[in-house]
């Protein structure tokens, strides 16, 4: 496999490619200018590059992979999903009208017809069994050596297969090329581990795009409350969304109905929260912070700021708890489609669903900064999204290499495109400025190595359980949490590298 590009030069890249695209996209007329062919290329194709005279579903210049053109595999390709996600990422028997459903079946024939394959999904199970049901089944199959399985569409604890030995590590598949933009630099970059790595994710994974946190916003209490002129975007574009910001406007838009000067329900709520656990997970992550960093080669607890952690977690602490306006964390969850609530916490997932039908009233932002000192805008992505591994009992590594990398190739020419335009924007974001929110978000979006193998590492929850105990002791507790932890990690790396 090609060996991953610097992070510096994956950005000016991906910055080049967005650029290319917002131009595409913005200036793509509703019939052909003179002197270009409706597709938008020039006329005189002596002037034009080959590479620039072809164009992916999103309008910027297609991206070739490394694959063979047509091949006849004359096989079964066996992808197991987890039964609830299934349908935005692989299932799609036919064309039935749905903008998702039909770019998914186009993807699936186009991959299936270009190297002679048949796909099958197994899908089955959710969230709440994939530890105890599908996870043991899988690891049984793999162990005995059965080669049911070409593809796993993983949920959290699959991390466990690469562990405990059970996958093939993807670096050393020739076809698989981590250079290319359908896979995501920033989590193969976090996920490395001296040139090893077991999982990817990027195009495939839709379920990573509805996992991506963000604030849900209802508009009409928001410009009752700040103001028509207020632009809650601009603040975004011009980092002033912030920590504070989101609670000055809390306070500004709560409305005490009962006058017992406690925030509940049936109040006009400033801000609410999903719940007591995933709140604290994307509140923290979104401020920059990581538990790891890269000590030489490998993830370390040594190089944490515990500073900078102890007043992220005092800063939690107040925001998700204490603040005025703001509906408490650890309270039972309110209901944002009462219309009653300014802003609420949840990850994209909703927008496209639960809250589909009242879009026209909310718009959506990214994760707050925790404040003007922040040097970007942190997407954290939900534990929900798929990560894609291959076992080691696959019957070809070479085949399955070429295959997972086709359906990566296609989804990113042809289904993100349709899921994050169509689907995501034009679907139910109701505005351009709408749309630039979830550019920032999909471009801000980062991982923690900590994060993803928590079940092993066993860090994280303690964590979570400062901030939720609201008694902010991470500065005594750090080092008594770091050791246990620290034991974890390095049998972690241990296990995972090069074999």
């Amino acid at each position: 496999m090609k060996k991953k590009m610097s992070r510096a030069l994956a950005l000016m890249l991906a910055m080049l490619t967005l650029a290319t695209l917002i131009t595409s996209c913005s200036n793509t007329p509703d019939s052909a200018p003179d002197g270009t062919t409706e597709a938008g290329v020039p006329a005189d194709n002596t002037t034009a590059s080959a590479e620039t005279e072809r164009f992916d579903d999103f309008g910027r210049p297609w991206v070739e992979d490394d694959l063979p053109e047509k091949v006849n595999y004359n096989r079964d390709f066996t992808v197991h999903s987890r039964g609830n996600v299934d349908k935005y990422e692989w299932n799609a028997e036919s064309e039935n009208g749905d903008l998702l459903n039909d770019a998914i079946f186009a993807r699936n024939s186009r991959v299936e017809e270009r190297l002679g394959i048949n796909l099958v999904v197994i899908a089955e199970g959710s969230w709440s069994d994939y530890a105890s049901v599908s996870l043991p089944k899988i690891r049984a199959s793999i162990k005995a050596g059965n080669g049911t399985y070409d593809l796993l569409a993983g949920y959290e604890s699959v991390t466990s297969l690469a562990t405990d030995g059970y996958l093939l590590d993807l670096s050393t598949l020739d076809a698989i090329n981590f250079d290319k933009p359908w896979w995501s630099a920033s989590f193969n970059e976090e996920m490395n581990i001296r040139g090893a790595n077991y999982f990817a994710v990027g195009s495939l994974s839709t379920s990573m795009l509805y996992s991506m946190d963000c604030i849900f916003v209802n508009t009409d209490i928001l410009h009752e409350s700040a103001g028509q002129s207020y632009n809650i975007y601009k603040k975004v574009n011009d980092r002033e969304w912030t920590f504070e910001e989101m609670k000055v406007r809390a306070a500004e838009a709560w409305v005490d109905k009962n006058g017992d000067l406690t925030v509940n329900a049936g109040d006009t709520i400033g801000a609410a929260f999903p719940d007591n656990s995933n709140s604290v997970i994307g509140f923290f992550y979104c401020t920059g912070n990581k538990l790891t960093s890269r000590i030489e080669e490998d993830p370390s607890f040594e190089g944490l700021n515990i500073e900078r952690v102890s007043n992220t977690i005092d800063n939690l602490i107040d925001l998700l708890y204490k603040s005025d306006g703001i509906y408490p964390a650890n309270k039972t969850v309110v209901n944002f489609e009462d219309g009653d609530t300014l802003f609420f916490m949840r990850w994209l997932y909703w927008g496209q669903t639960k809250y589909a039908p009242n879009m026209d009233h909310y718009g959506i932002v990214p994760m707050p900064l925790q404040d003007k000192d922040q040097e970007n805008y942190v997407t954290p992505v939900q534990a929900g999204m798929h990560m894609y591994c291959i076992p080691f009992d696959v019957i070809s590594s070479e085949q399955n290499a070429v295959i997972t990398e086709a359906f990566a190739a296609e989804s990113y020419r042809s289904l993100m495109p349709k899921y994050f335009e169509v689907v995501l924007k034009t679907k139910y974001a109701k505005d351009a400025e709408t749309s630039q929110m979830l550019d920032i978000m999909y471009d801000t979006v980062d991982f923690d190595f900590a994060y993803i193998f928590r079940t092993s590492i066993n860090y994280w929850n303690g964590i979570q359980n400062i901030v939720t105990s609201q008694n902010n002791t991470v500065s005594s507790s750090y080092s008594a949490l770091s050791k246990a932890a620290n034991i974890n990690l390095k049998k972690v790396i241990s296990a995972l590298l090069p074999k």
